[in-house]
């Protein structure tokens, strides 16, 4: 007798790689399906994968060679059925050197204008694309202080900058990211060092993620009082407001004040545009809560009192980073950190809206046809028309 199809199936990843992270889990595609296709999916499945995304914040699916790119933004609204027909950057990729998010030169997929380009090295003709020239971007260039030239020649990286796809500004960010990696960096791991000095061995070019429901609960009672009270404002324009800033050694936040851009030096701008969001905001499947903060872009907190309602805005720039920095530094550990290692036809999906990440890794050899660091990736991140739900304002 034939053998009963299998349903798609959501299996943890191994303990040894999510660790105390709460995220990471490999997704089966039901018998018979090779590729990703909703249209292939049944609604049992369907809702399987929905949950199995929330609940685990990162899942992969293997071996996705010949992806549709149009697939991509199709998965968006599985989990976010408002989502818009657009990528939550825009329209267009940013490409306007005046704004942070245009350093690594990617590109939009002609047949796909929801989906980004972005890697690192040259190619020719992919997509349709007469020529692409990806930079991945590094530490080096946007930290304080940055690793030595010693210490990278010994293998050791950081994160570039933790964040979630949010543009901050007229467009709400995402419920989902999906990834699709079409080509890896052929390199031996890399090394981070925390502030314990424990270092940790990572696959060069590793995305790094951290829940934001395990940054929640790391949390003080007092702090998780302070966050579940606390909405931020984030700057206006923020990513051409921090061209000229650097980041803590740990990515999380900026380290001095004073290098931000003048609002009025920004492209046009009005407040009723610029968001401001809650501290915590509501996992929309499990109900859990996620300390979800860019903190790069911070520009100031509104406390409110449960008691009195009356609200307190923290507007001292270098109080507001100093405040944020505490919250989020005590995730900031080896077992809380998921770090993927990137094999050439995975899929990732991630909880946007409940999952912090970091591009990582020192791939800055000069690129030609022999680049053992070259790497391809799909990405693809919807703007919604749902605003991020608090867990209690």
């Amino acid at each position: 007798m034939p053998h009963a199809a299998e349903p798609l199936r959501v299996t943890p990843l191994a303990a040894e790689l999510r660790k105390s992270s709460l995220l990471g889990a490999e997704i089966t595609l039901p018998t018979g399906v090779k590729c990703i296709d909703l249209s292939a999916l049944s609604e049992s499945d369907k809702e399987i994968l929905r949950a199995g995304l929330f609940d685990n914040g990162v899942v992969v699916i293997r071996n996705q060679q010949g992806l549709d790119p149009n697939v991509m933004p199709t998965l968006g609204k599985l989990f976010d059925p408002t989502a818009w027909d657009i990528h939550s950057g825009g329209e267009k990729m940013v490409t306007d050197a005046k704004n942070i998010l245009s350093a690594n030169r990617g590109a939009r997929v002609p047949r796909a204008q929801q989906v980004s380009v972005i890697g690192k090295g040259k190619f020719r003709g992919h997509e349709g694309i007469e020529e692409l020239d990806l930079k991945h971007v590094s530490h080096t260039e946007f930290h304080e202080t940055p690793l030595s030239k010693e210490e990278i020649e010994q293998g050791f990286t950081r994160p570039y900058r933790w964040h979630m796809d949010a543009p901050l500004y007229e467009r709400l960010p995402g419920f989902v990211t999906s990834l699709h990696a079409l080509q890896v960096p052929k390199q031996p791991d890399q090394k981070i060092r925390f502030a314990n000095n424990e270092a940790l061995n990572i696959p060069a070019g590793a995305t790094a993620f951290y829940s934001g429901a395990r940054a929640f609960n790391v949390l003080t009672d007092a702090e998780k009082e302070f966050a579940l009270n606390t909405n931020v404002r984030y700057a206006p324009r923020a990513y051409e407001w921090i061209l000229d800033c650097k980041a803590t050694d740990d990515a999380l936040t900026i380290a001095k004040v004073g290098r931000e851009k003048k609002l009025e030096e920004l492209p046009e701008w009005s407040w009723d545009k610029v968001h401001t969001f809650p501290m915590v905001w509501k996992n929309p499947h499990n109900g859990q809560p996620h300390l979800q903060v860019l903190g790069s872009c911070v520009y100031e907190l509104h406390t409110t009192n449960p008691s009195t309602g009356e609200v307190t805005v923290m507007s001292d720039l270098q109080q507001v980073r100093n405040t944020v920095h505490k919250l989020l530094k005590q995730v900031y550990k080896p077992e809380n950190i998921y770090f993927h290692r990137w094999q050439e036809g995975d899929v990732v999906l991630f909880h946007n809206r409940g999952v912090v990440h970091s591009i990582t890794g020192e791939l800055s050899a000069p690129s030609g046809e022999e680049d053992h660091e070259k790497r391809l990736l799909w990405q693809c991140t919807m703007a919604s028309g749902t605003e991020p739900m608090g867990y209690r304002i």
